[in-house]
């Protein structure tokens, strides 16, 4: 009996050397913590980089003829704000704030329909940007008429500040960094002093006629 008790417990020894793990085979690599809500983990198909996200091309620097068609558009527009706004009741000193506006912006067109580049005449070019704007400055225009009496004032007001506020951005990021001939980036620069002008005071007026 002994012998066989012998036998058995070298038998055990052998097998318990045999569980470890061999030196040629490498352990599982550790699993990163998924970051997807289901738990799921990501997969290659998940993840995106820089480069696989097109970037929208940046707008062309607009050509002469477009920057005085778009500044020609402006004029046109408060123009006719004004024009639209003499058949309505307005406080004195809307009233002069506006035949301000109507004097300078006039000005301000027959200037550009004067604008000499390499001793030729700068001809406005249409583009899909300038009908954009006239677009807008149409349906502005459109809402304005259909504004009660009583709060077509300030309604006015409201509309100059923003038109003055947008044209202003556009010359600072667009038209005027891309002017090349100095007789257009004056006229541009002008355009704009007269801009800011026009905005200071339309924003006071504003400003006076939220506290009545």
């Amino acid at each position: 009996m002994r012998v066989v008790a012998f036998a058995l417990i070298a038998a055990l020894a052998a097998t318990g050397c045999q569980r470890g793990t061999p030196a040629d085979v490498t352990p599982p690599a550790p699993q990163t913590a998924s970051a997807d809500a289901t738990g799921a983990g990501t997969t290659a198909s998940d993840t995106h980089t820089v480069a696989d996200v097109a970037s929208p091309a940046p707008a062309p620097p607009p050509a002469p003829g477009v920057s005085l068609a778009l500044v020609s558009a402006v004029d046109e527009y408060e123009i006719a704000a004004i024009e639209q706004a003499r058949d309505r009741k307005l406080g004195a000193a809307t009233h002069e704030y506006a035949q301000m506006l109507y004097r300078e912006h006039r000005e301000n067109l027959a200037q550009s329909r004067e604008l000499m580049s390499e001793g030729k005449p700068v001809e406005p070019e249409m583009t899909a940007e300038v009908h954009g704007l006239v677009g807008r400055n149409k349906e502005s225009l459109e809402a304005l008429a259909k504004t009660p009496a009583a709060d077509y004032e300030r309604a006015w007001l409201q509309a100059m500040v923003e038109g003055h506020t947008e044209a202003l951005a556009m010359l600072d990021t667009r038209l005027i960094p891309a002017a090349k001939d100095d007789r257009l980036r004056n006229f541009l620069n002008n355009t704009r002093d007269h801009l800011a002008m026009h905005l200071e005071r339309g924003r006071a007026l504003l400003d006076a006629s939220k506290i009545h």
